[in-house]
C-alpha cells in the first residue's frame, strides 16, 4: 500500500471514530446521591418542560418517576410512559436510561419479564462504561446476584467487578476483596484480599465513616495481607465508633502511650478532615491500663 493511500486511510479512520456518537452518562455515582441531589434542584416546572437542550436528561427523570410515582411532581405512576420516556432517552444515548432499562426487564417491573432483554441492556451499559451495569454483569458472573442473567464464570465475573471497582464502586471492590479473602472462585490471597479492601473502605464516591474500617483495623491488627500496624488498627477501630470499642481495649495492651496517642490523634485528624465524628472524638476516657476509649 503506497504512503499516499495510507494516510487517506487512517484520515478516514480518525474521521469516522470523531464523528460517531458518543454514549452520556448522566449519573455515575453508584450510590444514588447524584442522582438524589439533581431532583432536589429540580421544579415541576422544569422537569415537565422538554423543549430545552437537557430534554434527554428530563426524559431518564420521567421515565423513573412514572414507574412508581413521584408526588412531589405530580407524576402518577403510568408504566407506558415509563418505559417510552426511558426507550427514548437510550436512543438519544443516555446509558443511565439502558441500566434502568435492564432491571425493569429483569425483574418484570413495568414490562414482561425479558431476561434476554435485560441482558442486552445491561451489557451495553457495562461497555459504554456505566458503573451499576459493571457490578451487575460481575456479581451475575460470580452468582451474588442477578440470577439467569449470565451463566457462572469467574474470570468474567472479576473482569467486570474489577472495572467497576477501580472506577470507584465499594460494593464491587468490596466482592473482589470478599472472594480473595475466602478463595471463592480463585486461588485465596490475602494482599489482593487486602488491596481491594482498602479500594472498597477508601472509594470515590462514599466519604466519611464507613462500615469497613472494622475489617480494615482486624486486618491491620493481624497482619493479613499487609504488615501488622497496632497504630492504624487502634485508629480504625476507634473511626468505627461503638462498633470497635471491644478492638480498642485488645490492641491498646500490646501497645505504648505514645502509640496509643498517636493513634488518636490519627483518628482525630480523620474526623476533622472529613467532618465526620465518632463518640470518642468529644468524651475520650483514659481506662486503668491507659488505654482510651
Amino acid at each position: 500500500m503506497g504512503i499516499a493511500r495510507m494516510k487517506r486511510l487512517i484520515f478516514i479512520m480518525v474521521l469516522c471514530l470523531s464523528s460517531s456518537v458518543q454514549a452520556d452518562i448522566l449519573f455515575q455515582d453508584p450510590t444514588g446521591k447524584a442522582f438524589g441531589a439533581a431532583i432536589d434542584k429540580l421544579s415541576e416546572e422544569e422537569l415537565k418542560d422538554l423543549s430545552t437542550s437537557d430534554a434527554n436528561r428530563k426524559k431518564l427523570f420521567l421515565g423513573i418517576f412514572y414507574i412508581k410515582g413521584a408526588p412531589g411532581f405530580h407524576v402518577e405512576k403510568d408504566c407506558e410512559k415509563a418505559v417510552d420516556f426511558l426507550q427514548d432517552a437510550w436512543e438519544s444515548d443516555i446509558t443511565d436510561a439502558g441500566y434502568s432499562l435492564a432491571t425493569m426487564y429483569y425483574n418484570g417491573v413495568c414490562t414482561d419479564k425479558d431476561i434476554d432483554k435485560a441482558r442486552e441492556l445491561a451489557t451495553q451499559a457495562a461497555q459504554e462504561g456505566y458503573i451499576l451495569a459493571q457490578r451487575m454483569l460481575g456479581l451475575a458472573y460470580v452468582g451474588e446476584k442477578w440470577e439467569e442473567l449470565y451463566p457462572y464464570d469467574v474470570e468474567k465475573g472479576i473482569y467486570w467487578l474489577s472495572k467497576a471497582g477501580n472506577a470507584g464502586d465499594g460494593r464491587s471492590s468490596g466482592q473482589m476483596a470478599y472472594m480473595y479473602r475466602k478463595g471463592e472462585g480463585v486461588s485465596r490471597d490475602d494482599k489482593k484480599s487486602f488491596l481491594w479492601l482498602k479500594k472498597s473502605v477508601f472509594n470515590k464516591y462514599e466519604k466519611g465513616i464507613n462500615i469497613g474500617f472494622h475489617i480494615l483495623a482486624e486486618r491491620y491488627e493481624k497482619g493479613m495481607g499487609t504488615e501488622k500496624d497496632l497504630v492504624k488498627a487502634y485508629k480504625y477501630y476507634d473511626l468505627s465508633g461503638t462498633a470497635g470499642a471491644e478492638g480498642k481495649q485488645r490492641v491498646a495492651k500490646k501497645m505504648t502511650q505514645e502509640q496509643i496517642d498517636e493513634a488518636i490523634r490519627q483518628s482525630r485528624t480523620w474526623q476533622e478532615e472529613h467532618n465526620t465524628y465518632v463518640p470518642s472524638y468529644h468524651g475520650l476516657e483514659r481506662q486503668a491500663d491507659g488505654a482510651y476509649r
